[in-house]
């Protein structure tokens, strides 16, 4: 970033720096993090989250299969379902620009017992989905390399790629932020180069393609074979653009490495949303308009995209889909353990975690958490075992639990709302005004909906048992957290941005 001296002071960037830690402060917290991310970075970090190039690899094969060409749509029934939470988010990341967003926001809104049950939500969240990454990427990528994508070969290959995103978080978020950047801008780059020659192609070249109005039929679809679909494979296949459209909130979760994040959050998480749910409806649109033959001919290769673009395009373009691919699933699994990692450091640094002190240290060589990556590393080894590189089970697991930090984030704001403890932003920040409980409601809703959806239909069954033993597991840190409170270890008595009582080390 150019350096520029302000009128009656130091350079702008070190202002910048000055006013981002004094806003820190007011919250009760020092600038321990390096605050090095741009307005382009947190959008970058937000989109890597999201990876539609990742997970249409690996997912869009099981969506044509269930519903045909009308899974399309699903993107934008998806992007429509989510904006009430993304703009909920976008209000609340301007008043509260904090580290953990999930915890944060509830604990200071409601009390500490609740925020540290939406803790642990995010918590489930953040770490099932660095391994429901890794075991999309082990999916795709195992026949790439000669594999066969056996459960042991995906799980070893999603092994690889958490224990790689782990190390370049010890580096530091200058390293996180430097890749996602890369593999971003490579992921909307290269997506878009190869969308735009399959476009041309099935306009003018393509004969036999199955044409733009493949999206209006379900004729194809394995499932059903053109009959009437039951409701439940539309289900199934939304999979895929609800579990795509997750993790853009990490904009608000990287706030403190963030500078100015009361503006830069809301944006990015807006960009991010919007781009990722227009591009994927339009991306995904382009390639099963461009299969040659029935859709069963796609389905039934290792890769229904690489075997696409290379029968349409050559060996060339898909040898480059599999390098953005690889590069998108990467910088997602990178994104991922970066909240993770700082959702445990939020909450440590306010003594609600055994071995808090640990857990909460800042690295003075790469200014990062090391222990708590460390830490979150052997948990997320732990899951991906546990998943034995079953993509959908993880999938699906992480899409509920996104859905239920979701959720109770929201209900915290409505309480906050009510109850008037959401502190004021600056003017010229993004805020809801009255439409806030209204939007919020929204929100609850949609969520409602997308968990029941996956955990109702007896083939998602395995989700509610999963679910229930990490609860189960979060129950035993949630009594030792009610205990750091009573006992005065963790004084977390706040409304608002207001520290009533701040412990020593603030």
């Amino acid at each position: 970033m150019a350096i520029t001296e302000t009128p009656n002071g130091p350079p702008a960037d070190a202002a910048r720096a000055n006013v981002d830690a004094r806003d820190l402060a007011a919250f009760g917290y020092q600038q321990k993090l390096r605050r090095s991310m741009t307005s382009v970075t947190s959008f970058c970090v937000a989109f890597s989250m999201i990876t539609i190039t990742g997970s249409l690899l690996g997912l869009f094969e099981p969506a044509l299969r269930e519903v045909g060409g009308v899974a399309v749509w699903l993107w934008l029934v998806a992007l429509v379902g989510v904006m009430p939470v993304v703009l909920v988010f976008m209000h609340m990341a301007a008043r509260i620009p904090l580290t953990g967003y999930a915890y944060q926001w509830s604990a200071r809104l409601t009390n500490p017992y609740y925020g540290w049950i939406v803790a642990v939500f995010g918590l489930i969240t953040f770490t099932t989905g660095s391994v429901a990454i890794g075991a999309l990427l082990g999916s795709v990528y195992a026949p790439v390399l000669g594999l066969k994508p056996t459960p042991h070969n995906v799980a070893s290959l999603g092994a690889a790629a958490i224990t790689l995103a782990a190390v370049i978080n010890i580096i530091g978020i200058r390293a996180v932020g430097a890749i996602n950047n890369g593999a971003a801008f490579l992921e909307i780059g290269g997506t878009i180069v190869i969308s735009l020659m399959l476009l041309l192609g099935v306009a003018i070249f393509f004969d036999g393609s199955q044409g733009f109005r493949v999206i209006l039929s379900n004729h194809g679809a394995g499932a059903v074979n053109g009959t009437r679909i039951p409701f439940v494979h539309y289900l199934l296949a939304a999979l895929l653009p609800i579990f795509t459209l997750l993790g853009w909130e990490a904009s608000a979760d990287l706030a403190e490495e963030t500078q100015d994040p009361r503006k830069t959050a809301p944006r990015a998480m807006l960009r991010a949303v919007l781009v990722s749910g227009l591009a994927g409806f339009a991306v995904m649109w382009v390639f099963v308009a461009a299969i040659r033959g029935p859709i069963p001919s796609a389905l039934g290769q290792q890769n229904a995209m690489f075997w696409l673009v290379g029968r349409q395009l050559g060996p060339v373009f898909e040898d480059a889909l599999k390098v953005i691919g690889l590069a998108a699933m990467m910088g997602c699994t990178i994104a991922n353990v970066a909240v993770a990692t700082r959702l445990t450091y939020a909450v440590a640094r306010d003594h609600m975690l055994p071995f808090s002190k640990h857990l909460s240290e800042i690295s003075k060589t790469f200014r990062s958490p090391v222990v708590a990556i460390v830490t979150l590393w052997a948990v997320m080894l732990i899951i991906n075992i546990a998943g034995a590189g079953d993509i959908f089970r993880i999938v699906s697991i992480a899409a509920v639990a996104f859905y239920f930090t979701y959720a109770a984030t929201l209900i915290a704001v409505i309480a906050g709302a009510r109850a008037r403890t959401i502190p004021d932003a600056p003017p010229g920040h993004f805020g809801l005004g009255r439409w806030l409980i209204p939007v919020s409601v929204l929100g609850l809703i949609w969520c409602a909906v997308t968990i029941l959806a996956y955990t109702l239909p007896a083939v998602n069954r395995y989700v509610d048992g999963y679910f229930a033993v990490a609860l189960g597991i979060g129950a035993l840190f949630t009594a030792y957290a009610w205990w750091a409170v009573r006992s005065g270890r963790a004084p977390l008595r706040r409304t608002g941005g207001e520290v009533l009582e701040p412990s020593p080390d603030r």
